[in-house]
């Protein structure tokens, strides 16, 4: 299960939304591959269900859900959650994100795909790369005005 963000505009998801296009025809902007629930994890503490604007990074929450297209669950954020969440990502310092991150925990709460025996230190720098990755799109497509579609395939 793969992590993907696409960058809309207000007529492709009108368009997505429609039927006309295929989620699968879409330029796909970031793959952030198996990484999105352990960046979700990190950043809110929580599976699924993380609060704004650190919940906006790997949106999956029920307010973001624009419905099952393309066979699959599409997540969306306005461009003003984008900028939200590009704010939030610019003031969490190294330090922060550290304290946030505990291998141990995502193993106890079974964070896909977390196993016991990965390296803490290894899995933590994947996890920086990823939200450097993140942080780079949304900024990106904050200033272009544009909005994010997020879904796991």
């Amino acid at each position: 299960m793969s992590g993907r963000y696409l960058v809309v505009t207000k007529e492709l998801i009108e368009s997505i939304k429609s039927g006309e296009v295929s989620v699968h025809d879409c330029s796909i902007e970031l793959d952030i591959d198996k990484t999105w629930q352990m960046l979700q994890f990190t950043l809110t503490g929580e599976v699924v269900e993380g609060q704004p604007p650190l919940g906006y990074v790997v949106p999956l929450s029920g307010e973001q859900y624009l419905g099952n297209y393309s066979d699959m669950d599409l997540f969306f954020l306005t461009n003003e959650q984008v900028l939200e969440a590009y704010m939030a990502l610019e003031q969490l310092t190294p330090e922060e994100l550290k304290k946030r991150f505990s291998l141990e925990q995502m193993a106890a709460e079974g964070v896909y795909p977390v196993m016991e025996d990965w390296d803490a230190e290894e899995t933590f720098q994947e996890i920086v790369q990823t939200l450097n990755d993140v942080q780079a799109l949304y900024q990106a497509t904050a200033a272009s005005g544009n909005g994010i579609v997020f879904y796991i395939f």
